[in-house]
């Protein structure tokens, strides 16, 4: 998964202190700089690489440069225990939930530095 953002350092500290991903790779280049994440041992759970693009940056098409509408994307991660988790957030950031969802399962949500809507949630 990638995801584009508006201020790689404030970014990748939210991420790898938040939600406790690993920094395995960094890089700086004219056109940009990011980093990967991994969530899990070794990356067993997945790949996060978060990149900041520069006006240099003419491998994408423009409307990659574009502010997103971020209420049609969101990142939802699986947990076992989403009470250990909203006392881990508490403080941190602002969160909605827990909540009890119709089809059963419990959901924290919250937004990242850009945004983006992050949802944690445990099967019940």
């Amino acid at each position: 998964m990638v995801i584009r953002c508006s201020d790689l350092d404030r970014s990748s500290f939210f991420y790898s202190w938040l939600l406790d991903l690993k920094i395995v790779e960094e890089w700086e280049e004219e056109e940009g700089k990011g980093c990967v994440m991994s969530f899990g041992e070794n990356g067993s759970g997945g790949l996060l690489e978060v990149y900041e693009m520069t006006e240099a940056d003419k491998r994408f098409h423009p409307a990659f440069r574009a502010p997103l509408n971020n209420d049609k994307i969101d990142i939802q991660l699986k947990c076992k225990s989403l009470d250990e988790w909203a006392a881990r957030l508490n403080g941190k950031v602002d969160f909605e939930g827990p909540e009890r969802m119709p089809w059963g399962q419990r959901w924290i949500k919250f937004r990242d530095p850009d945004n983006l809507l992050i949802a944690i949630y445990e099967e019940e």
